[in-house]
């Protein structure tokens, strides 16, 4: 399969589209989608941001990738990442937190997690802070309970969500930082510290419970009060997750938190259309800020490290933008307008 574009002219406000192809005997050729679309009516110039408006990286990765050789440029003049990311506007940094990374050979402890919040509070960007509440990825498919609590009761469970919390908070500002934001969670959709967080059958009562200690912890430490609290769910397009999700956590008694987070990767989460609609829905519905706090699109489909490609021609053709940079560019764009 392959998809082609080209442009009409519609005169008369009628255009008859048909298909022709030089093929040979008993060929056959395969017509799947047939799209009309206005061409590009977007603005020369972007829809002026808010104040406060949010641009963010994530650098959890940073001090890893330095320590193996990593270098970045701009331009071709080598400079540190975090000077090259606020030289074009970014104002979060975001920093995953994990309990014991021991798969991670020690990145997103709590070490490398001050040192990196140090770097981004130097460079006057505001910080979000990540916690996963396990000692690796958490996502929808991997919410694995950490090593050092897997023989935890509920109870204790719930304990350990507020210790963790308080002591990275605290730790965080006996080095003079306090966060700007907290995310409670990634990915919590299907729930969190499987199997003891998972929502069945509609029960949100024990994610609530823990997202409340986590929460608890941080409205005590050290600046709590002003810190805005996060809840981050996947499928940003689908509002219909986002209102059972949303509804749920709220009638079992979530109801401190300021900010609803959503990924949105098009070629897996709907289209920008979808993520529109879902995101007016729920800040109207729920009366809260939104934030798009993950999102991706390749710039190239080429092999640059002998390691298999997550972003390949199948998710290129799903997303609807070429993998080039000025595809990725127009994807990021088209982005920031609709949030």
């Amino acid at each position: 399969w392959t998809l082609v574009e080209l442009p009409i002219e519609i005169k008369d406000g009628e255009v008859t589209v048909g298909f022709y192809t030089e093929v040979e005997k008993e060929a056959w050729q395969g017509i799947d989608v047939v799209e009309l679309k206005l061409a590009d009516q977007s603005p020369l110039e972007p829809t002026p941001e808010p104040d406060g408006f949010i641009k963010g990286v994530d650098i959890s990765s940073l001090t890893k990738v330095e320590d193996n050789g990593g270098k970045f440029y701009d331009n071709g003049i080598e400079k540190d990442a975090i000077e090259i990311f606020t030289d074009y506007g970014a104002n979060y940094g975001r920093l995953v937190i994990w309990k014991d990374p021991y798969q991670s050979d020690g990145y997103n402890d709590l070490t490398d997690t001050v040192t990196k919040a140090k770097r981004i509070k130097e460079a006057g960007m505001k910080l979000l802070l990540n916690f996963h509440y396990s000692d690796t990825w958490a996502d929808p498919g991997n919410q694995d309970i950490p090593q050092a609590w897997q023989d935890y009761s509920f109870e204790e469970l719930v304990d350990a969500v507020y210790d963790h919390t308080e002591e990275t908070l605290a730790a965080l500002a006996n080095e003079g930082i306090i966060p700007d934001m907290v995310q409670i969670g990634n990915e919590i959709r299907p729930g969190m510290l499987f199997p003891h967080g998972r929502i069945v059958d509609n029960d949100f009562s024990n994610l609530a419970t823990l997202l409340n200690a986590g929460i608890q912890a941080v409205r005590d430490a050290e600046g709590g009060d002003n810190i805005d609290i996060m809840l981050h769910l996947d499928q940003g397009g689908d509002n219909g997750a986002f209102r059972w999700w949303f509804d749920g956590v709220i009638a079992a008694g979530v109801t401190d938190f300021q900010v609803i987070g959503a990924s949105y990767y098009p070629y897996w989460h709907g289209s920008l259309d979808d993520l529109a609609y879902n995101l007016n829905d729920i800040s109207a519905r729920y009366d809260k800020d939104v934030v798009v706090v993950e999102t991706a699109y390749g710039f190239t489909l080429d092999d640059a490290d002998g390691h298999p490609n997550i972003f390949n021609e199948y998710l290129e053709e799903v997303g609807g933008y070429p993998a080039t940079e000025a595809g990725q560019a127009k994807f990021l764009y088209d982005l920031l307008e609709v949030i």
